[in-house]
């Protein structure tokens, strides 16, 4: 982003979707904004401000101590989310781009650098865990043993990383094919009339953007809604290392 619009709209990107999810009104204080600042011109990408503010959300929203009426009151509560998406985000494309993420000669513990992977890891780990035993309850047996198994695998990929392999494309690879086999399992997992209701509600909530968009653009969006909607089903998270 460059230019003072594309300023503009990194600023107003930011307090939206904060807003959004605390779900009351509130005005951002001179902190909030010059940590946002901060993240712009450390050169975070926004997608990744956004997605951290969900994680912090869904974390927070899954506490107790909400039922009491808690609110998260400022961006700082983000902080650390962000920088640690921000690290993660930095380690593997300076590996797509040639550069060591760690040392050549690095010793056979956790590098630092893996820090933040290795957090993520267990974070997706616990989520599908926490899905596993939520479907129990339910009764959608058939996604059970599924979700137990993408948690081993998940774990897997977290203990093969502790164990000093690099930090690389490969881990994210992994976790685009384990999610894909995840939405494959919840689809399974719903009677047909659900899977009809979140494919309609998918049509009605971007109908107004179809004249805006290519078909191409508009089919991909949908899709990806869909998808967002059917993870929101089954509880479950996105498995990739950032969004």
């Amino acid at each position: 982003m460059n230019g003072p619009a594309d300023e503009e709209e990194y600023f107003r990107a930011v307090e939206a979707e904060f807003l959004r999810r605390r779900g009351a009104p509130l005005l951002l204080s001179p902190r909030d904004w010059a940590l946002v600042g901060e993240w712009r011109d450390l050169g975070i990408p926004l997608r990744l401000v956004i997605q951290a503010i969900g994680n912090v959300f869904d974390t927070f929203e899954r506490r107790p101590s909400t039922a009491a009426g808690r609110r998260i009151n400022g961006l700082g509560y983000c902080r650390q989310e962000v920088q640690s998406l921000f690290e993660i985000y930095s380690i593997l494309h300076a590996v797509e781009a040639g550069r060591p993420a760690i040392p050549a000669a690095a010793p056979a513990t956790p590098p630092a650098a893996s820090g933040p992977i290795l957090r993520h890891l267990g974070r997706l780990a616990r989520q599908v865990g926490r899905a596993m035993r939520e479907a129990s309850g339910a009764g959608r047996d058939p996604l059970v043993p599924r979700l137990a198994k993408l948690a081993a695998e998940i774990k897997a990929l977290k203990r093969d990383l502790g164990a000093g392999t690099p930090a690389d494309v490969a881990i994210e690879t992994r976790l685009v094919d384990l999610d894909a086999a995840l939405l494959q399992a919840v689809r399974a997992s719903l009677p047909v009339s659900d899977l009809e209701a979140i494919e309609a509600e998918a049509t009605t909530r971007l109908q107004g953007e179809r004249a805006r968009m290519s078909a191409p653009a508009w089919e991909a969006t949908r899709a990806a809604l869909v998808a967002r909607l059917l993870r929101r089903s089954a509880g479950v998270p996105r498995l990739t290392l950032f969004d």
